[in-house]
């Protein structure tokens, strides 16, 4: 299940992607993350990670997989229920302007147990990753937006 949601943001897209991809940062910018920290001495590109303190979900570990510096970056996810076999999700940028940036946030996820996993994504998952992204991009959008 792959889900991608699009959001433009009014700046440009060096401080978008400045933003975004300071990964410990997540904290200040979601009310979803309680807490935010590096669990890796590298800081930036592939091999580098966090781990996340997540509200009403617990420990959520990530580590970059794939990066593509000032254009985008995938992040494997670990610590989700038993039931998701593997999730990663990342975000790509795309200067559309040049105060203006075309974020999307995916997350691509494979369920277990077929077929209950299928009826899990299609109900449960993916309105609730859907939801959740939409509010993350949102609050990304608002906290760079105050620094234009």
């Amino acid at each position: 299940m792959l889900i991608e949601k699009i959001i433009e943001i009014d700046a440009p897209i060096d401080l978008v992607w400045n933003k975004i991809s300071n990964l410990a940062d997540i904290q200040n910018w979601t009310k979803t993350v309680i807490e935010s920290h590096f669990h890796t001495e590298k800081h930036r590109g592939i091999g580098a990670g966090r781990t996340c303190d997540v509200k009403g979900f617990g420990t959520l570990v990530e580590n970059v997989i794939e990066w593509n510096e000032n254009e985008s970056f995938r992040l494997s996810l670990e610590g989700l229920p038993f039931f998701i076999d593997e999730a990663s999700g990342g975000w790509r940028l795309e200067a559309i302007g040049e105060n203006r940036t075309r974020a999307t946030t995916f997350i691509d996820v494979t369920t277990r147990f077929w077929p209950l996993g299928v009826l899990m994504e299609k109900f449960a998952l993916g309105p609730q990753f859907s939801k959740t992204i939409v509010g993350a991009q949102g609050e990304f959008k608002a906290y760079v937006e105050k620094l234009v």
